[in-house]
């Protein structure tokens, strides 16, 4: 498997592609059997398990398909790599999406859901540290809840409140943007009384005392989608690789849901899944050729503006491209 590590770049080629801007640095510039290479940003989670599976099985090559995994620690690494060009793509979500957009000189599109296209999948939790009263929906009311302010996460949690009639008035918010001192907080039940979790960290608290306070995967409309957002300017000069890239990561996608066991340990190293609970680890299914519907864009662009991170909403056409 081909994966580089951005943070072994030297310091003049950081300086080169901030000044050259998004989608104009080396990743835009570097040449491959006259394609030009497609380098995608990836997260150890769940949500990039397709991308592994698809250069480990050599379907990028099968499809023509010019493109570099490039994995990084953080999600606040991978955009700062992307803003200054070093990369053309991110696996992500709509919200980082659209604060990369802000940028005069980077302009992402999403062209594929990575995880999270049924409701059923992409599961986020509200847990209640163990023992803690404020363990179901109706005792909500006076909880300390840590989240990430500005970020999906908070998202998440004020569409909660206002899918199942919750006051958000009623809840404190506590920012915990360190998911590991999150659930380390969580665990401990100190200082705060809930926490908003991805898996498998959802589940994993679960086995260490915590309740499940809510289930996302459980409610009535769909709200924690991931994404494959790529450099527009890139679209444009490389449509065909773009297609190829699209049609391989279908392919991977297809496989991977037909043959769960086949591709489990690949979703378990991806995911960061601990070696305890990895029996029970149920593999999502993936999206095979979908984008976000313009239902939740645009709840996304309203929550945005709400917060202040956006000064106006952005237009569908503008953010996702269907090829």
């Amino acid at each position: 498997m081909k994966v580089t590590n951005v943070m072994k770049k030297g310091l003049a080629v950081m300086m080169a592609a901030m000044l050259a801007g998004c989608g104009q640095g080396p990743a835009a510039n570097e040449q491959e059997n006259g394609n030009s290479v497609l380098k995608i940003g990836v997260l150890n989670t769940a949500d990039s398990a397709v991308l592994f599976a698809a250069q480990n099985d050599n379907l990028f090559e099968e499809y023509d398909a010019n493109v570099e995994l490039v994995e990084f620690g953080s999600a606040s690494d991978q955009s700062k790599a992307v803003e200054a060009g070093e990369i053309d793509g991110v696996m992500t979500d709509l919200i980082v999406q659209g604060l990369i957009n802000k940028s005069e000189d980077c302009h992402l599109k999403s062209v594929l859901i990575a995880l999270g296209d049924q409701v059923e999948n992409g599961k986020f939790v509200i847990a209640a540290a163990p023992g803690n009263a404020h363990n179901t929906v109706d005792d909500l009311a006076g909880a300390k809840i840590a989240i990430s302010e500005g970020t999906s996460m908070e998202f998440l949690l004020d569409s909660y409140c206002d899918v199942l009639g919750i006051d958000l008035n009623s809840i404190e918010k506590v920012n915990v943007p360190d998911i590991s001192l999150r659930m380390e907080m969580l665990l401990e039940g100190n200082d705060i009384d809930c926490a908003i979790l991805p898996e498998p960290l959802g589940d994993y608290s679960v086995m260490k005392g915590t309740q499940i306070v809510i289930d996302d995967t459980k409610l009535d409309v769909n709200l924690s989608v991931s994404v494959i957002a790529i450099e527009d300017s890139y679209i444009e000069k490389n449509q065909e690789n773009v297609e190829n890239f699209i049609n391989a990561y279908a392919e991977a996608a297809k496989r991977m849901n037909e043959e769960k066991d086949a591709y489990r340990q690949i979703v378990l190293d991806a995911a960061n899944v601990p070696e305890e609970m990895q029996d029970s680890y149920v593999i999502p299914n993936y999206s095979e050729k979908n984008v976000p519907d313009e239902e939740l864009f645009d709840r996304v662009q309203t929550w945005m503006v709400d917060k202040g991170l956006i000064e106006e909403p952005y237009e569908y056409e503008d953010m996702i491209v269907q090829f």
